[in-house]
């Protein structure tokens, strides 16, 4: 039965016994705040780079190349930081990821040549893999298995918040102090996560003997890659929405466009702890039958829209969908393997994130550009309809599994 390990797999977590029913711990709360400070430390950062890169002379072809770059770093760097995260300590694994991402940022600030840059941002897509996929794991280990996905749902919250303020905080600071300025208070707040990070009450110690050997399946699970590249493309659309949906305003006419950010923020703060505690107790089907079906219905509006209110109403769509989808997507891919398997659980759905989200751009760049971007979206609208007959038909690499847990 997915999600039940036995005692070989255990962990000793906090005290030694056994592990609490409580999903309101103080490690968890602690690991939702540190974990939203470093999110908003990230998002004051990345809308702001393209800006920088041509401020030091860099082209704009070049600029989107560096903004791009993280995405393609990250996924490079993903499958080994699943191994190490399954095989090291994960809270010092995640202090040491944080530093990194903190001295990053602040090589940014200090970067005076693109060369200087790109090297940081390389840095930072290292780091960010290594840290996203260390906390799932930190987080799969701390949280009872029957509160799995509710407490996902509840961490994904902080992650919202971020992406609605950090970058107005970032593009703040940037106008009065200058972006340096952005970077280096960034820096001061992932250092300051990672300091306090070590007040985490955690402690592990794998009762089987790790290998040394790295084996394929250490790497990556073919057993939940059909979760992956399925949440891959709410991913996609989410790339393809944040790259494209200015521009489709702008030659549409459409005004307002920004309140389209802030009213996915709203949705997906609303709908991530509902999900969460929906995914603990039903098939994962009765989930992502529906979001599939929505999401596709919200690329096909954007298409065919020439009006503010109907790219709201896809808005909201899209947002409840990814809001219930990709944590449900997530909480099984954990639920599918052995609990001392997290860290390649964690990694494989990530794999899928960042295909979508960063291919998605470059492919929606390259249709929108010859055909259109009503045909971009229709584009998208198919995708999800594929996703969702290979699903309904089983043709994915696996059956269509019961996301609950057995306590």
């Amino acid at each position: 039965m997915f999600g039940q390990a036995g005692p070989e797999q255990a962990y000793e977590c906090g005290k030694k016994a056994k592990q609490s029913v409580k999903l309101w711990t103080p490690t968890f709360v602690l690991l939702i705040f540190l974990g939203t400070l470093t999110s908003i430390g990230f998002n004051m950062v990345s809308p702001t780079l393209t800006k920088y890169a041509v401020e030091l002379g860099a082209s704009l072809e070049l600029a989107g190349f560096l903004s791009g770059m993280f995405s393609i770093t990250a996924l490079i760097a993903r499958p080994l930081s699943g191994v190490i995260a399954d095989r090291l300590n994960k809270k010092k694994l995640l202090i040491f990821a944080t530093i990194l991402i903190g001295l990053a940022a602040a090589g940014y600030s200090f970067s005076h040549t693109i060369s200087v840059l790109i090297a940081f941002r390389i840095l930072h897509g290292v780091a960010f893999a290594i840290s996203s996929t260390t906390t799932v794991t930190l987080l799969a280990a701390v949280l009872p298995r029957k509160h799995l996905g509710e407490g996902i749902g509840y961490y994904g919250i902080g992650h919202i918040l971020a992406t609605a303020f950090g970058p107005g905080i970032g593009l703040a600071i940037g106008e009065g102090f200058g972006l340096q300025t952005t970077y280096l208070v960034s820096a001061l707040l992932s250092l300051f996560a990672a300091a306090v990070m070590s007040r985490i009450k955690y402690s592990e110690k794998p009762v089987v003997k790790q290998r040394r050997k790295i084996l394929l399946s250490d790497l990556l699970s073919l057993k939940i890659l059909h979760f992956a590249l399925i949440g891959g493309l709410f991913s996609l659309l989410n790339g393809v929405i944040s790259s494209f949906i200015i521009l489709l305003s702008d030659e549409r006419q459409i005004q307002g466009i920004g309140t389209v950010f802030a009213l996915s923020a709203v949705v997906l703060f609303l709908i991530r702890p509902f999900a969460g505690r929906l995914s603990d107790r039903q098939n994962i089907s009765l989930i992502l039958i529906p979001a599939l079906i929505m999401s596709a219905v919200a690329a096909f509006i954007i298409g065919a829209a020439n009006s503010l209110w109907l790219i709201l109403v896809a808005t909201v769509l899209r947002s409840v969908a990814q809001g219930a989808a990709q944590p449900s997507l997530q909480t099984a891919c954990l639920r599918a393997l052995p609990a001392n398997e997290s860290g390649v659980a964690s990694s494989t759905f990530y794999l899928g994130a960042d295909l979508g989200q960063g291919l998605g751009p470059v492919i929606g760049g390259i249709i929108s550009s010859s055909w259109g971007y009503d045909v971009m979206f229709y584009c998208c609208a198919g995708l999800f309809i594929l996703g969702l007959v290979l699903w309904l038909l089983g043709l994915l690499p696996a059956r269509i599994a019961k996301a609950t847990c057995e306590s």
